[in-house]
């Protein structure tokens, strides 16, 4: 364990290794150091899990769209926008519509999503017509948007 993965939020590997969500490894990254992502993104293993973005996710969000530079912001607000547009012409999404600020902050933790974003991979994004439903019902969850972090 290392000083930058001490309070992340890990699962147990086989021999005991750690694994880390990419999504919450990347704001450990320095600026010196950017130049290094697109081998983390190598490196990093599919779990399976294409819309479950797992708990505690709005912080770890937060911590991600602060680590987010130029390019990569302005990809995920388009990211963000299309998803709006996709849930907003669905049938189900005024319900949904009530998780609407959450749900758009922890767009950014799904493994296309961040690849898009962080890679500029357009290749990666789903079609939102099809997963903002799914990906809202999987992850619509009252949370205190307003919670300061504690250091």
């Amino acid at each position: 364990m290392t000083t930058r993965t001490r309070k992340l939020d890990f699962t147990h590997a086989a021999q005991g290794a750690r694994r880390y969500r990419l999504a919450d490894v990347l704001p450990t990254v320095k600026d010196r150091e950017r130049d290094k992502v697109t081998g983390l993104f190598e490196l990093a293993e599919d779990d399976g899990e294409e819309l479950f973005v797992g708990d505690n996710a709005v912080p770890r969000a937060r911590r991600l769209e602060g680590w987010l530079r130029g390019e990569q912001r302005e990809r995920l607000f388009g990211a963000q926008v299309t998803f709006t547009g996709a849930l907003a012409a669905s049938v189900q999404s005024s319900v949904l519509f009530e998780h609407h600020e959450a749900l758009r902050l922890k767009l950014a933790l799904t493994d296309p999503v961040l690849r898009w974003t962080v890679l500029g991979d357009g290749s990666a994004l789903p079609a939102f017509e099809h997963w903002a439903v799914p990906f809202a019902i999987t992850n619509a969850r009252y949370e205190n948007l307003h919670e300061k972090e504690c250091a």
